[in-house]
Order: structure tokens, then C-alpha cells, then sequence
């Protein structure tokens, strides 16, 4: 075979499939013809086509060539302190995060700045939510031919990029810093299977960004209350939501009483830079626990302070029935994600509010995959009780070994039970 082929496949210039006929027409054995195409999958980090079943989509080929650890499982105990490699891309350190409940739909990544440093410039077309998890710093966020915009923050701060924005985070302290993003990178480098289409992107969403530096403000009028359809909401009263790029600090942001997931349940939803990706934060108070419900896949919960646990079980509303059981225990920087249809509820055994932050996709109007729980229908179902075809257990209708669980957990911390009180 003519040595000009192996050439020109080896640089990318002609397919494999020209390669393997023009290796049958010229003889070459199957043995030689698999060196060669071994030589170029060793080569290439996400190769057009594998000469193997792999398995793998695109988006774990791309995953794969970054070199990074990657934690998998039903939770990560404590994202502050979870160990980190070098990382050439970003220019710091970084892990990636692919939980049991991501499935594909989301996954997470920390990044950790050292003292004074500073990422590489970044953009993609994928959509994150950044939760500032330790140290203070600065982003540039900027579109091509517009000045930079610079994003202060400190532990608790919330940043949601716009979709293909460049961004570039910087450490100011004398510590690390270390960032916490969930993205919906999976669907989309899988739907393209092409990651210099992904990365390098010349496309500029302006109905989304451009350049409006209100696009990150942290006053008031964004907050705003929208009102509800009785008909196709079980909450009453409204949604409370924050329209910003940008919250100082998501652990001490105001948030507004919403009984349906639970007695004395605060919450608030953000919706991010218009991306399609939500997140809405949630507090339970000292002393109570949430009631439980079901959803699709994909959804992070991130834990802002307090200390309890999370109870995950898949079929039977009924706890002690169902045939797999999680119990995830978390405390401040614990993350966890409930799988698909599974049941979950949270539980403070702390002496102070627990809050947490979760990240998914299908933000308010950009509703992503019916199929999935979108339209709106993960929003409703997830406040409809069983008994009228929801996916919400009413603590009447809860198994009585969650409560008897949770006051011996009481008990252990020497909190008082205020579920009969709240």
C-alpha cells in the first residue's frame, strides 16, 4: 500500500473507511491494516470512528483526553477537600464529577486556582453554573470585539456564564481557590460528536450577552415574583425567582417560604444568563426535613452549610419496601445526585438551617426534553401528591420508619424534633 495513504490518514486528511478500502484493494493484511488504525486512535483523543466497540460516546472520549481523575458513585463527600490533578487545558487543577444520577443529562468538575493565578481564557458550547466553593478572585467574561466585564467573588458566590462567552477566573487571595461547575456538556458534545466545533465557536449569542454589564448586577430588581397557573401548578402563592448572571453569595441570599416541599422549606428559583440550564436553592430549618419526591435525571445538589442526610430510593413510595436503598450523609460541600425517578428527601439533624444549591437542566421557558421531566412537568409533577398521579409523598402518606429514623438521628445530635411544631 501506498505509503502516502497511511500518511494522509495518520494527519486526519482521508477517512478510515478510504483507508480500509484502498488497504483491501491493495492486499494488505488485516493484521497490518489494524497497526495502522490502532496507531491512529492512539493518536487521536476523539478519533471519527473506533476500530473497536468502546462503548464510550463522545463526550467520555473527551473527558477521557483531558487526564483527569474522575469521581463517580452516588455522592462526593466533601468537594472542598477532594484531592485534584494538574490540568494543561484549563491551566489549573481540576477533577470531573459523573455521579450515578447525572446519566448523561449533567455532570460537574472542580477547578482549583493556586494563589495568584489564573485560568486559561475559556469558551463552549456548553452552559455551567460556577458555585464558588473556597477563596476569593475575579472573571473576565467578554464576547469578541467587546471590552471584558469583571465579576468579583468570594466563597458562595454564583456565576453563570453566557453560553460561548470567553471567561477567564483569577485567584486573588493567598489561598487556593477552588471552583465547582455543572454543566450540560455531555448532551451537547455528544448531539455534535465534534469538539472543535464545541470549543472553537466563532458565534456570538447576543440575545443572550451582549456586553450589559446588569447582566451580573446584584441589586434588587432582580428579584422577581411571577405568578402561577392554579391549573398547572400545585404552588401556591407564585414562584419566587433571581434573573442574574451573577449572586454575591447563595449562602446568605434571601429566600422566600414555600410549604409544598416541606414544612418550614424556604427556596428561591435563578435563572441564570437565559441559559437553558436552572438551579434554585433551597433551606429547610433546624430540626425538620423535607418532603419526599421524584424527578428525572441530571439534577446536582450542592450543599451550602448545615448537616443531615439525604435518603434515596428507587420504585415504591413506601421507604421500606422499595428494593435499593442510598443513604447519602452530608455537611457543607457535600455533593449528591438523586437518580432518575427515584425517590429522595433531605434531613437536617443540625443545629442550623441546612441550604443547598442544585443545578440542572430545563430553566423557566427553556424547557429541555419532555421525555425528561421538561415543559414544565418536573416543576408540577414534583409538587403533585402520588395520590393524584404527582411525584411528591405527603408526610401523611410518608412510611412511618422515616420519621422514627429521623428522631433517633435527633436524638444522636441533641436537636429537638420541630416537625410537630413547624
Amino acid at each position: 500500500m501506498s505509503a502516502h495513504w497511511v500518511k494522509d490518514f495518520l494527519s486526519g486528511k482521508i477517512s478510515r473507511r478510504d483507508l480500509v478500502e484502498h488497504a483491501a484493494l491493495a492486499g494488505l493484511s488485516i493484521t497490518a491494516t489494524t497497526r495502522i488504525l490502532k496507531a491512529q486512535s492512539a493518536k487521536a483523543p476523539h478519533p471519527p470512528g473506533d476500530y473497536n466497540q468502546t462503548n464510550r460516546s463522545a463526550y467520555e472520549h473527551w473527558r477521557r483526553s483531558e487526564g483527569l481523575q474522575v469521581f463517580t458513585g452516588y455522592s462526593v463527600p466533601d468537594i472542598r477537600h477532594a484531592p485534584l490533578q494538574p490540568w494543561k487545558r484549563m491551566g489549573a487543577r481540576g477533577a470531573f464529577i459523573d455521579l450515578v444520577g447525572g446519566e448523561g443529562v449533567n455532570d460537574a468538575y472542580i477547578c482549583e486556582i493556586g494563589p495568584g493565578g489564573e485560568t486559561n481564557p475559556q469558551r463552549y458550547l456548553f452552559e455551567e453554573i460556577i458555585y464558588v466553593v473556597t477563596g476569593e478572585g475575579e472573571s473576565d467574561v467578554w464576547t469578541p470585539g467587546g471590552e471584558p466585564h469583571t465579576i468579583k467573588w468570594k466563597a458562595g458566590a454564583v456565576i453563570g456564564p453566557p453560553l460561548n462567552a470567553w471567561r477567564r477566573h483569577r485567584n486573588l487571595g493567598n489561598e487556593p481557590a477552588r471552583l465547582l461547575a455543572i454543566s450540560n456538556a455531555p448532551v451537547v458534545i455528544d448531539l455534535f460528536h465534534n469538539t472543535d466545533f464545541v470549543f472553537n465557536n466563532d458565534y456570538v449569542f447576543r440575545d443572550r450577552y451582549n456586553g450589559d454589564a446588569d447582566a451580573f448586577g446584584s441589586g434588587p430588581d432582580h428579584f422577581h415574583h411571577k405568578e402561577t397557573n392554579p391549573e398547572e401548578s400545585e404552588q401556591a402563592g407564585g414562584v419566587n425567582t433571581w434573573d442574574s448572571a451573577y449572586i454575591a453569595n447563595a449562602r446568605t441570599l434571601g429566600l422566600f417560604k414555600s410549604t409544598e416541599r416541606g414544612k418550614a422549606n424556604s427556596r428561591i428559583e435563578l435563572q441564570l444568563a437565559d441559559n437553558t440550564m436552572q438551579a434554585h436553592i433551597s433551606e429547610f430549618e433546624v430540626g425538620t426535613y423535607k418532603k419526599a419526591h421524584r424527578h428525572g435525571p441530571g439534577s446536582h445538589v450542592v450543599m451550602l452549610n448545615g448537616r443531615g442526610y439525604t435518603l434515596l430510593w428507587k420504585g415504591t413510595p413506601k421507604y421500606s419496601d422499595a428494593t435499593q436503598h442510598v443513604r447519602v450523609d452530608f455537611t457543607e460541600g457535600t455533593i449528591f445526585v438523586p437518580p432518575d425517578g427515584w425517590f429522595h428527601q433531605h434531613f437536617n439533624t443540625s443545629g442550623e438551617p441546612a441550604r443547598y444549591l442544585a443545578a440542572t437542566w430545563g430553566g423557566d421557558g427553556r424547557w429541555f426534553m419532555r421525555g425528561l421531566g421538561g415543559g414544565g412537568r418536573t416543576h408540577r409533577l414534583g409538587k403533585t401528591s402520588v395520590r393524584k398521579g404527582g411525584n411528591l409523598i405527603e408526610y401523611e402518606d410518608e412510611d412511618p420508619a422515616i420519621a422514627a429514623m429521623f428522631d433517633a438521628e435527633l436524638q444522636k445530635s441533641g436537636v429537638n424534633n420541630r416537625m410537630k411544631k413547624a
